[in-house]
Protein backbone atom coordinates (compact mmCIF):
# COMPACT_ATOMS: atom_id res chain seq x y z
CA UNK A 1 0.00 0.00 0.00
CA UNK A 2 1.54 3.42 -1.07
CA UNK A 3 1.79 6.52 1.70
CA UNK A 4 -1.25 8.08 -0.81
CA UNK A 5 -3.37 5.20 -0.39
CA UNK A 6 -2.78 4.97 3.34
CA UNK A 7 -3.63 8.69 3.70
CA UNK A 8 -6.69 8.23 2.05
CA UNK A 9 -7.99 5.12 4.01
CA UNK A 10 -6.83 6.88 6.92
CA UNK A 11 -9.03 9.97 5.85
CA UNK A 12 -12.48 7.63 5.14
CA UNK A 13 -12.32 6.97 9.38
CA UNK A 14 -14.96 8.58 11.91
CA UNK A 15 -13.63 8.36 14.48
CA UNK A 16 -9.97 10.26 15.49
CA UNK A 17 -8.56 7.32 17.52
CA UNK A 18 -9.10 4.98 15.21
CA UNK A 19 -7.08 6.83 12.87
CA UNK A 20 -4.36 8.07 14.86
CA UNK A 21 -3.93 4.40 15.43
CA UNK A 22 -4.12 2.97 12.10
CA UNK A 23 -1.42 5.51 11.02
CA UNK A 24 1.09 4.38 14.13
CA UNK A 25 0.30 0.79 13.28
CA UNK A 26 1.56 1.68 9.25
CA UNK A 27 4.09 3.37 11.12
CA UNK A 28 5.07 0.62 12.75
CA UNK A 29 4.90 -2.15 9.49
CA UNK A 30 8.00 -0.11 8.54
CA UNK A 31 6.22 2.66 6.21
CA UNK A 32 7.91 5.56 5.81
CA UNK A 33 5.18 8.36 6.78
CA UNK A 34 7.83 10.90 7.52
CA UNK A 35 8.36 11.67 4.19
CA UNK A 36 5.17 13.23 3.87
CA UNK A 37 4.46 15.85 5.80
CA UNK A 38 0.89 16.63 4.96
CA UNK A 39 -0.03 13.05 6.38
CA UNK A 40 0.42 14.08 10.23
CA UNK A 41 -1.06 17.29 9.28
CA UNK A 42 -4.16 15.56 7.57
CA UNK A 43 -5.24 13.22 10.35
CA UNK A 44 -4.89 15.50 13.08
CA UNK A 45 -6.84 18.29 11.12
CA UNK A 46 -9.95 16.54 10.08
CA UNK A 47 -10.38 15.19 13.50
CA UNK A 48 -13.66 15.42 15.15
CA UNK A 49 -14.10 17.94 12.17
CA UNK A 50 -18.01 17.93 10.92
CA UNK A 51 -18.95 20.10 7.48
CA UNK A 52 -22.65 21.07 6.39
CA UNK A 53 -23.91 21.81 2.94
CA UNK A 54 -26.72 23.79 2.57
CA UNK A 55 -28.69 24.54 -0.90
CA UNK A 56 -31.86 24.35 -2.18
CA UNK A 57 -32.85 20.99 -3.46
CA UNK A 58 -30.86 17.95 -4.98
CA UNK A 59 -33.84 17.45 -7.50
CA UNK A 60 -32.10 20.81 -9.22
CA UNK A 61 -29.57 19.43 -11.18
CA UNK A 62 -26.86 22.01 -10.93
CA UNK A 63 -27.19 21.22 -6.36
CA UNK A 64 -27.46 17.60 -7.15
CA UNK A 65 -24.11 17.89 -9.18
CA UNK A 66 -22.46 20.06 -6.51
CA UNK A 67 -23.59 17.94 -3.06
CA UNK A 68 -21.94 14.73 -5.06
CA UNK A 69 -18.83 16.88 -5.02
CA UNK A 70 -19.49 18.54 -1.59
CA UNK A 71 -19.14 14.79 -0.18
CA UNK A 72 -16.64 13.63 -2.01
CA UNK A 73 -14.28 16.05 -1.11
CA UNK A 74 -15.42 15.76 2.55
CA UNK A 75 -14.39 12.64 2.51
CA UNK A 76 -11.03 13.21 1.06
CA UNK A 77 -10.45 15.70 3.95
CA UNK A 78 -11.26 13.11 6.51
CA UNK A 79 -14.27 15.42 7.53
CA UNK A 80 -18.03 14.06 7.89
CA UNK A 81 -20.54 15.83 5.63
CA UNK A 82 -24.16 16.73 6.53
CA UNK A 83 -26.62 17.48 3.79
CA UNK A 84 -29.53 20.13 4.67
CA UNK A 85 -31.71 21.54 1.71
CA UNK A 86 -33.44 24.49 2.06
CA UNK A 87 -35.75 24.77 -0.67
CA UNK A 88 -35.76 28.44 -1.28
CA UNK A 89 -37.58 28.89 1.98
CA UNK A 90 -36.13 31.44 4.00
CA UNK A 91 -37.59 30.33 7.35
CA UNK A 92 -36.32 26.80 6.99
CA UNK A 93 -33.37 27.97 5.94
CA UNK A 94 -32.54 30.11 8.97
CA UNK A 95 -34.11 27.12 11.12
CA UNK A 96 -31.16 24.52 9.52
CA UNK A 97 -28.17 26.81 10.30
CA UNK A 98 -29.46 27.94 14.15
CA UNK A 99 -29.39 23.69 14.51
CA UNK A 100 -26.01 22.79 13.28
CA UNK A 101 -24.48 23.73 16.85
CA UNK A 102 -26.64 20.85 18.24
CA UNK A 103 -24.87 18.86 15.99
CA UNK A 104 -20.98 19.63 16.82
CA UNK A 105 -20.92 21.12 12.54
CA UNK A 106 -18.31 23.53 12.28
CA UNK A 107 -18.27 24.39 9.07
CA UNK A 108 -20.41 25.44 6.59
CA UNK A 109 -20.59 25.74 2.72
CA UNK A 110 -23.83 26.29 0.40
CA UNK A 111 -25.69 29.20 -1.61
CA UNK A 112 -27.84 31.34 0.45
CA UNK A 113 -31.47 32.17 -1.26
CA UNK A 114 -32.61 35.09 -0.74
CA UNK A 115 -29.27 36.90 -0.82
CA UNK A 116 -30.35 39.33 1.93
CA UNK A 117 -30.82 36.39 4.16
CA UNK A 118 -27.29 35.85 3.92
CA UNK A 119 -25.89 38.64 6.92
CA UNK A 120 -28.21 37.02 9.33
CA UNK A 121 -26.79 33.65 8.47
CA UNK A 122 -23.24 34.75 8.40
CA UNK A 123 -24.01 36.53 11.65
CA UNK A 124 -24.75 33.07 13.44
CA UNK A 125 -22.21 31.41 12.45
CA UNK A 126 -19.89 34.15 13.73
CA UNK A 127 -21.78 33.67 17.11
CA UNK A 128 -21.11 30.34 17.11
CA UNK A 129 -17.65 29.79 15.62
CA UNK A 130 -18.94 28.16 12.56
CA UNK A 131 -16.22 28.78 9.67
CA UNK A 132 -18.68 29.56 6.97
CA UNK A 133 -18.34 29.86 3.16
CA UNK A 134 -21.10 30.45 0.80
CA UNK A 135 -20.94 30.58 -2.52
CA UNK A 136 -23.11 32.83 -5.82
CA UNK A 137 -26.10 34.67 -3.86
CA UNK A 138 -25.04 37.81 -1.59
CA UNK A 139 -26.58 41.30 -1.08
CA UNK A 140 -24.56 44.32 -2.68
CA UNK A 141 -21.61 45.69 -0.98
CA UNK A 142 -21.83 42.81 1.84
CA UNK A 143 -18.54 41.38 2.53
CA UNK A 144 -17.31 39.09 5.43
CA UNK A 145 -15.21 41.66 7.07
CA UNK A 146 -18.71 43.18 8.01
CA UNK A 147 -19.44 40.05 9.97
CA UNK A 148 -15.73 38.99 11.38
CA UNK A 149 -13.24 35.95 10.90
CA UNK A 150 -15.88 33.33 10.94
CA UNK A 151 -17.49 34.67 7.53
CA UNK A 152 -14.29 32.92 5.84
CA UNK A 153 -14.87 33.95 2.05
CA UNK A 154 -17.62 34.69 -0.65
CA UNK A 155 -17.09 32.52 -3.40
CA UNK A 156 -18.84 32.79 -6.87
CA UNK A 157 -17.94 32.44 -11.07
CA UNK A 158 -17.83 35.67 -12.65
CA UNK A 159 -21.33 35.53 -13.97
CA UNK A 160 -21.22 38.65 -16.47
CA UNK A 161 -17.80 37.15 -18.10
CA UNK A 162 -19.42 33.46 -18.74
CA UNK A 163 -22.90 35.07 -19.79
CA UNK A 164 -21.16 37.65 -21.89
CA UNK A 165 -19.14 34.64 -23.79
CA UNK A 166 -21.87 32.32 -24.16
CA UNK A 167 -24.08 35.10 -25.86
CA UNK A 168 -21.45 35.98 -28.61
CA UNK A 169 -21.19 32.20 -29.54
CA UNK A 170 -25.51 32.34 -29.64
CA UNK A 171 -25.39 35.34 -31.68
CA UNK A 172 -22.80 34.09 -34.04
CA UNK A 173 -24.38 30.70 -34.82
CA UNK A 174 -27.19 32.60 -36.09
CA UNK A 175 -25.27 34.49 -38.28
CA UNK A 176 -25.49 38.16 -36.07
CA UNK A 177 -29.21 39.09 -36.43
CA UNK A 178 -32.20 38.62 -35.52
CA UNK A 179 -34.60 37.99 -32.34
CA UNK A 180 -33.69 36.25 -29.56
CA UNK A 181 -35.67 34.83 -26.73
CA UNK A 182 -34.54 35.71 -23.34
CA UNK A 183 -35.25 32.83 -20.66
CA UNK A 184 -34.43 34.33 -17.00
CA UNK A 185 -33.71 33.15 -13.63
CA UNK A 186 -35.06 33.16 -10.00
CA UNK A 187 -34.99 37.14 -9.43
CA UNK A 188 -31.55 36.85 -7.70
CA UNK A 189 -27.83 38.72 -8.17
CA UNK A 190 -26.51 36.04 -10.26
CA UNK A 191 -29.86 36.43 -12.71
CA UNK A 192 -28.56 40.42 -12.67
CA UNK A 193 -25.06 39.04 -13.32
CA UNK A 194 -26.00 37.00 -16.40
CA UNK A 195 -28.67 39.45 -17.73
CA UNK A 196 -25.62 42.14 -17.86
CA UNK A 197 -22.98 39.67 -19.46
CA UNK A 198 -26.14 38.79 -22.46
CA UNK A 199 -26.32 42.65 -22.91
CA UNK A 200 -23.08 43.66 -22.47
CA UNK A 201 -22.77 41.17 -25.10
CA UNK A 202 -25.98 42.53 -27.48
CA UNK A 203 -24.32 45.89 -27.63
CA UNK A 204 -21.76 44.34 -29.36
CA UNK A 205 -24.15 43.36 -32.09
CA UNK A 206 -26.58 45.80 -33.45
CA UNK A 207 -28.31 43.36 -35.44
CA UNK A 208 -29.62 41.21 -32.61
CA UNK A 209 -32.81 42.40 -30.42
CA UNK A 210 -33.57 40.85 -27.38
CA UNK A 211 -37.07 39.63 -26.25
CA UNK A 212 -38.79 37.83 -23.88
CA UNK A 213 -37.35 38.01 -20.41
CA UNK A 214 -39.78 35.81 -18.58
CA UNK A 215 -38.77 34.08 -15.70
CA UNK A 216 -38.39 29.71 -15.42
CA UNK A 217 -36.56 30.69 -11.94
CA UNK A 218 -33.86 27.79 -12.89
CA UNK A 219 -36.49 24.79 -13.54
CA UNK A 220 -36.43 22.97 -16.76
CA UNK A 221 -40.59 21.96 -16.72
CA UNK A 222 -40.86 26.14 -16.10
CA UNK A 223 -38.92 26.60 -19.56
CA UNK A 224 -40.64 24.45 -21.31
CA UNK A 225 -43.77 26.69 -19.96
CA UNK A 226 -42.02 29.93 -20.87
CA UNK A 227 -40.93 28.81 -24.10
CA UNK A 228 -44.28 28.35 -25.31
CA UNK A 229 -45.97 31.45 -24.42
CA UNK A 230 -42.71 32.61 -26.35
CA UNK A 231 -43.46 30.32 -29.19
CA UNK A 232 -46.60 32.41 -29.86
CA UNK A 233 -45.27 36.05 -28.96
CA UNK A 234 -42.12 35.45 -31.28
CA UNK A 235 -42.40 33.03 -33.70
CA UNK A 236 -40.11 34.78 -36.22
CA UNK A 237 -37.01 34.15 -33.03
CA UNK A 238 -33.37 32.94 -34.08
CA UNK A 239 -32.32 31.49 -30.84
CA UNK A 240 -32.83 31.52 -27.05
CA UNK A 241 -30.40 32.47 -24.45
CA UNK A 242 -31.32 30.59 -21.47
CA UNK A 243 -29.93 31.43 -17.92
CA UNK A 244 -28.83 27.71 -16.81
CA UNK A 245 -28.53 24.39 -18.58
CA UNK A 246 -31.34 23.13 -16.62
CA UNK A 247 -34.12 25.96 -18.51
CA UNK A 248 -32.02 25.46 -22.15
CA UNK A 249 -32.88 21.72 -21.75
CA UNK A 250 -36.70 22.99 -20.93
CA UNK A 251 -36.20 25.00 -23.98
CA UNK A 252 -35.19 22.75 -26.34
CA UNK A 253 -37.76 19.79 -25.07
CA UNK A 254 -40.08 22.11 -26.46
CA UNK A 255 -39.21 23.30 -29.59
CA UNK A 256 -38.15 19.64 -30.58
CA UNK A 257 -41.79 18.65 -29.89
CA UNK A 258 -42.55 21.04 -32.39
CA UNK A 259 -40.29 20.41 -34.99
CA UNK A 260 -38.29 23.69 -34.60
CA UNK A 261 -34.92 22.74 -35.40
CA UNK A 262 -33.18 25.35 -36.37
CA UNK A 263 -33.59 27.76 -33.52
CA UNK A 264 -30.35 27.48 -31.64
CA UNK A 265 -30.15 28.02 -27.63
CA UNK A 266 -27.65 28.36 -25.15
CA UNK A 267 -27.22 28.02 -21.64
CA UNK A 268 -25.20 28.37 -18.80
CA UNK A 269 -23.55 26.12 -15.98
CA UNK A 270 -22.02 23.20 -18.16
CA UNK A 271 -24.10 20.70 -16.26
CA UNK A 272 -23.38 17.13 -17.95
CA UNK A 273 -26.49 16.50 -20.24
CA UNK A 274 -25.69 20.23 -21.29
CA UNK A 275 -22.19 19.72 -22.33
CA UNK A 276 -23.56 16.65 -23.64
CA UNK A 277 -26.14 18.29 -25.79
CA UNK A 278 -23.56 20.70 -26.84
CA UNK A 279 -21.20 18.20 -28.08
CA UNK A 280 -23.62 16.81 -31.00
CA UNK A 281 -23.34 20.33 -32.56
CA UNK A 282 -26.95 20.80 -33.23
CA UNK A 283 -29.41 23.12 -31.69
CA UNK A 284 -27.34 23.71 -27.92
CA UNK A 285 -24.71 26.11 -29.75
CA UNK A 286 -22.67 26.91 -25.97
CA UNK A 287 -22.81 26.84 -22.12
CA UNK A 288 -19.73 28.08 -19.91
CA UNK A 289 -19.34 25.41 -17.67
CA UNK A 290 -19.46 27.15 -13.65
CA UNK A 291 -17.64 23.77 -12.46
CA UNK A 292 -20.28 23.02 -9.97
CA UNK A 293 -17.90 20.04 -8.58
CA UNK A 294 -15.19 22.38 -8.37
CA UNK A 295 -17.04 24.84 -6.28
CA UNK A 296 -18.63 22.46 -4.15
CA UNK A 297 -15.01 21.32 -3.28
CA UNK A 298 -13.23 23.94 -3.33
CA UNK A 299 -15.28 26.12 -0.93
CA UNK A 300 -15.30 22.77 1.20
CA UNK A 301 -11.18 23.05 1.56
CA UNK A 302 -11.82 26.85 2.09
CA UNK A 303 -13.46 26.15 5.16
CA UNK A 304 -11.03 23.17 6.32
CA UNK A 305 -8.74 25.17 6.13
CA UNK A 306 -9.67 28.11 8.36
CA UNK A 307 -10.93 25.36 10.71
CA UNK A 308 -7.12 24.55 10.69
CA UNK A 309 -5.76 27.77 11.69
CA UNK A 310 -5.07 29.58 7.60
CA UNK A 311 -6.72 33.27 7.96
CA UNK A 312 -7.41 34.66 4.32
CA UNK A 313 -6.09 38.23 3.56
CA UNK A 314 -8.82 40.44 2.90
CA UNK A 315 -8.27 40.13 -1.15
CA UNK A 316 -9.01 36.13 -0.39
CA UNK A 317 -12.35 36.84 1.01
CA UNK A 318 -14.12 37.75 -2.14
CA UNK A 319 -13.23 35.59 -5.11
CA UNK A 320 -14.00 34.69 -8.38
CA UNK A 321 -13.44 30.81 -9.74
CA UNK A 322 -12.71 30.04 -12.45
CA UNK A 323 -15.20 28.71 -16.02
CA UNK A 324 -14.80 27.90 -19.60
CA UNK A 325 -16.59 28.51 -22.02
CA UNK A 326 -18.05 25.39 -23.74
CA UNK A 327 -18.99 24.70 -28.05
CA UNK A 328 -18.97 21.55 -30.16
CA UNK A 329 -15.03 21.99 -30.07
CA UNK A 330 -15.00 21.64 -26.56
CA UNK A 331 -17.56 20.25 -24.66
CA UNK A 332 -16.76 16.52 -24.86
CA UNK A 333 -13.15 16.82 -23.69
CA UNK A 334 -14.54 19.07 -20.79
CA UNK A 335 -17.54 16.66 -19.99
CA UNK A 336 -14.81 13.62 -19.77
CA UNK A 337 -12.65 16.03 -17.67
CA UNK A 338 -14.90 16.53 -15.16
CA UNK A 339 -17.95 14.15 -15.19
CA UNK A 340 -16.18 10.95 -16.66
CA UNK A 341 -15.63 7.81 -15.24
CA UNK A 342 -13.01 6.64 -12.53
CA UNK A 343 -10.65 8.63 -10.22
CA UNK A 344 -12.36 12.58 -9.13
CA UNK A 345 -10.80 14.99 -11.33
CA UNK A 346 -9.53 17.22 -8.63
CA UNK A 347 -7.16 16.19 -5.65
CA UNK A 348 -8.77 18.02 -2.78
CA UNK A 349 -6.31 17.37 0.14
CA UNK A 350 -3.56 19.00 -2.65
CA UNK A 351 -5.90 22.32 -2.56
CA UNK A 352 -5.17 22.67 1.08
CA UNK A 353 -3.51 25.54 2.67
CA UNK A 354 -2.80 24.07 5.76
CA UNK A 355 -2.18 20.45 4.44
CA UNK A 356 0.45 21.37 1.76
CA UNK A 357 1.62 24.87 2.90
CA UNK A 358 4.16 25.21 -0.03
CA UNK A 359 3.18 23.05 -2.72
CA UNK A 360 -0.94 23.71 -1.95
CA UNK A 361 -2.75 23.68 -5.67
CA UNK A 362 -5.87 25.45 -6.18
CA UNK A 363 -6.31 23.73 -9.95
CA UNK A 364 -8.48 26.25 -11.62
CA UNK A 365 -8.47 29.79 -12.28
CA UNK A 366 -8.68 32.22 -8.80
CA UNK A 367 -9.30 35.63 -8.71
CA UNK A 368 -9.94 38.09 -6.59
CA UNK A 369 -13.20 40.14 -6.27
CA UNK A 370 -12.65 44.13 -6.81
CA UNK A 371 -16.27 44.94 -4.84
CA UNK A 372 -16.65 47.92 -6.74
CA UNK A 373 -16.16 46.44 -10.04
CA UNK A 374 -18.33 43.40 -8.59
CA UNK A 375 -21.30 45.61 -7.21
CA UNK A 376 -20.70 48.78 -9.80
CA UNK A 377 -24.35 47.89 -11.09
CA UNK A 378 -25.70 49.19 -7.71
CA UNK A 379 -24.06 52.27 -7.10
CA UNK A 380 -26.56 54.12 -4.88
CA UNK A 381 -25.49 51.90 -2.07
CA UNK A 382 -21.74 51.90 -2.46
CA UNK A 383 -21.75 53.70 1.14
CA UNK A 384 -22.11 50.52 2.43
CA UNK A 385 -18.79 48.70 1.59
CA UNK A 386 -16.52 48.16 4.61
CA UNK A 387 -13.69 50.58 5.12
CA UNK A 388 -11.17 47.69 4.85
CA UNK A 389 -11.84 48.28 1.09
CA UNK A 390 -10.81 51.62 0.58
CA UNK A 391 -7.80 52.17 -1.74
CA UNK A 392 -7.78 48.54 -1.43
CA UNK A 393 -6.58 47.77 -5.66
CA UNK A 394 -4.20 50.96 -5.47
CA UNK A 395 -2.34 48.99 -3.03
CA UNK A 396 -2.76 46.01 -4.97
CA UNK A 397 -4.25 43.75 -2.50
CA UNK A 398 -6.44 42.23 -5.28
CA UNK A 399 -3.04 41.66 -7.97
CA UNK A 400 -1.37 40.12 -5.27
CA UNK A 401 -4.21 37.61 -4.55
CA UNK A 402 -3.81 36.90 -8.39
CA UNK A 403 -0.65 36.52 -8.98
CA UNK A 404 -0.03 34.37 -5.88
CA UNK A 405 -2.95 31.58 -7.06
CA UNK A 406 -1.74 31.87 -11.09
CA UNK A 407 1.63 31.17 -9.12
CA UNK A 408 0.45 27.97 -7.51
CA UNK A 409 -2.18 26.68 -10.02
CA UNK A 410 -0.46 24.02 -11.35
CA UNK A 411 -2.42 20.96 -12.40
CA UNK A 412 -6.35 21.27 -13.30
CA UNK A 413 -8.75 18.97 -15.59
CA UNK A 414 -9.36 22.60 -17.15
CA UNK A 415 -5.66 23.80 -17.14
CA UNK A 416 -5.12 23.89 -20.66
Amino acid sequence: MSEEQIVRHALTMRDGMERRVFLKLAAAAGLSLAVTPALTRMAEAATGKRIANQVSTPANDYWNVWTQAFNRSAVALGLEPQEIFHQNDTARQLSQVRSLPSSSTNMLIGCVNPAGSLPMMAQFCQENAIHFVPSWEAPEWFTPPDIGDYFVAFVTPNSVEGAYEVAKALFDSVGGEGKIVHIAGLATPTDVYRTAGLMQAAAEYPGIEIVGGLRADWDRQKARTVMLSMLTAHPDMKGVFAQNDNMALGVISALRERGLTGIKVSGVDGLPEGLREVAKGEQMVATHTSLPPYGAGFTTVLAFDAMNGWKPTLGERLLFTGSALATAENAGPIADAIYGEGQDPFDWAKMSRTLNPETWDPQNKITAINPDDYWGPFPENRGKLNPAYEGAAEKGVFADVDALYAEHYKTGPVKS
